[in-house]
């Protein structure tokens, strides 16, 4: 299996984004993306936390169809 990482960063409003060809796109957007792609979203993980713990960016993972 393979699988596709898409890292995620909170903005100064709170609200996370991916940055893809200087586009912000929100989770939602890259689900629907990848789905539309055949991917299957299976989780995040945390990659940074900030103040008391807070987390300030994390990595989606979505896997491959089978070919």
């Amino acid at each position: 299996m393979r699988y596709k990482y898409f890292r995620f960063i909170r903005s100064l409003g709170g609200i996370y984004y991916y940055k893809k060809d200087g586009v912000k796109q929100t989770p939602r957007d890259v689900i629907k993306e990848m789905a539309a792609q055949g991917y299957r979203y299976i989780g995040n993980v945390p990659v940074k936390t900030g103040y008391y713990g807070s987390l300030s960016e994390y990595d989606m993972i979505f896997e491959e169809p089978d070919r």
